[in-house]
């Protein structure tokens, strides 16, 4: 009987591809490119820039041209009783002069409010010169800049180690259906021997039933796994916005390189590196100038405004109707029933919120690198166990099919050694991926590129 086992060379070849990293990191960066999400915290952070351009033009002068012209009639009217003020008087005084000097004809004048005919147009220039609501509002914004950036790169992080993960499960699973391929080849062959022995008597016919049904055995678990294959493909290419049925690049080393940390010098670096901790420290500054700006009320608003422009009836824009303005105007407030110092204390709370944040996340990110660097090396040393599994079921399975060969040893024998050997290849697999995810997640947790 010839019975062979071609698994263990493809255990043993291990891809060097060069390119394999690269490939990974385009589909980082192709998920990055397209994920909504990053997406939506990318415009937020663009709106944060544009806020502070906001803010800051608050620095600068306020220039609008203005023009209006009116026509009215009606409307309310104030008399003046010229006629019946002077005409007697101006009368009298040219009797006593003996002439006609002084008109004695002036009518009542009847004027309306509204006036008619009548324009301004001019230039309004308004500059401020002490206002802190403007200096801080501009410091605060500025802040919530790099809030909105680290919120960003914070999402960046936890979406590249997702699709790094993915990726590494998708392999993870194609290398478990080589390993069952390969196993069908052997239960193939373990059928078609046994169907030999039976027709010649050799053996009975409960051995080839036996071997059928470890066949359909292997077959079902081939159909779970392009299931899964399936589904692992279709959430990568989720994560990456594409369709969920397009084929991945698999050009990935399989082996990894083992690495000693020390676990306090990543802390630090997870403390130095991570963006939630600049996205809280960011977020206290911008309490810090909102707290200034709420006090800023103790402090008066100086600016002044100047007008450069024409008015009078009917457009002239002569000498006449030129005219300028210029004002210098102080703005302090006294009172306004507590709300000034109760927004100063809103702003204090605020701060207080983002400092008991700043604690907690130092503590948890300090949490999240131990703990990654143990679950790192839990699955280096699983992995050598697995391997000397691996090493140990391949031998046997080698003495073992050598006996049956022979036929000294029965059918359970060889199906149990198989069944050991299939299970330890698939173990190895998972636990040497495992490692790759394991490292991504170290990564994540210290921000290490």
């Amino acid at each position: 009987m010839n019975l062979k086992f071609p698994i263990v060379t493809l255990i043993l070849s291990v891809s060097t591809s060069v390119t394999g990293q690269q490939v990974l990191e385009d589909y980082v960066e192709t998920g990055l490119a397209s994920n909504q999400q990053y997406l939506k915290e990318r415009l937020n952070t663009d709106i944060a820039k544009e806020e502070s351009n906001i803010s800051k033009s608050g620095f600068l002068p306020d220039v609008s041209f203005n023009t209006s012209y009116i026509i009215a009639d009606g409307g309310r009217a104030i008399g003046f009783p010229v006629g019946d003020l002077f005409n007697p008087a101006y009368s009298a005084l040219n009797q006593l002069t003996n002439s006609n000097q002084f008109p004695t004809n002036l009518q009542n004048i009847n004027e309306q409010l509204l006036p008619n005919d009548f324009h301004e147009t001019k230039i309004r220039v308004v500059q401020p010169i002490l206002n802190t609501n403007i200096y801080y509002g501009y410091k605060a914004k500025k802040s919530m800049v790099s809030v909105n950036e680290a919120k960003a790169d914070a999402y960046k992080n936890q979406l590249g180690f997702e699709i790094r993960k993915a990726y590494y499960n998708y392999l993870k699973l194609l290398e478990q259906k080589v390993i069952l391929d390969s196993t069908r080849v052997i239960v193939k062959e373990l059928v078609r021997v046994n169907g030999k022995f039976v027709k010649y008597d050799v053996e009975t016919k409960d051995v080839l039933y036996n071997a059928e049904a470890q066949l359909y055995q292997v077959d079902a678990q081939l159909a779970t796994a392009e299931k899964n294959i399936s589904k692992s493909r279709n959430f990568f290419n989720f994560l990456l916005n594409r369709d969920l049925e397009t084929s991945i690049i698999t050009d990935e080393p399989l082996v990894f390189k083992r690495e000693i940390y020390s676990m306090v010098k990543l802390q630090e670096k997870a403390l130095s590196n991570r963006t939630e901790v600049n996205q809280i420290q960011s977020g206290i500054e911008a309490s810090d100038y909102e707290i200034k700006r709420s006090r800023g009320f103790l402090i008066p608003h100086i600016s002044t405004a100047a007008e450069f422009g024409y008015q009078g009836f009917g457009y002239e824009f002569d000498k006449n109707q030129g005219y300028y303005l210029i004002s210098f105007n102080l703005s302090w407030s006294i009172f306004q029933g507590g709300r000034n110092n109760a927004q100063v204390r809103k702003a204090k709370l605020g701060k207080q919120q983002l400092e008991a944040d700043f604690s907690d996340i130092k503590k948890r990110i300090q949490l999240e690198v131990s703990t990654a660097v143990y679950e790192y090396e839990e699955t280096l040393k699983i992995y050598d166990a697995q391997v000397a599994q691996l090493k140990s079921s391949q031998e046997n399975f080698k003495i073992i099919q050598s006996k049956y060969k022979q036929s000294q040893v029965l059918l359970v024998e060889f199906n149990q050694a198989r069944t050991q050997l299939t299970t330890a290849q698939l173990m190895e697999s998972i636990a040497r991926f495992n490692i790759k995810i394991a490292k991504a997640n170290l990564n994540r947790a210290v921000q290490m590129n």
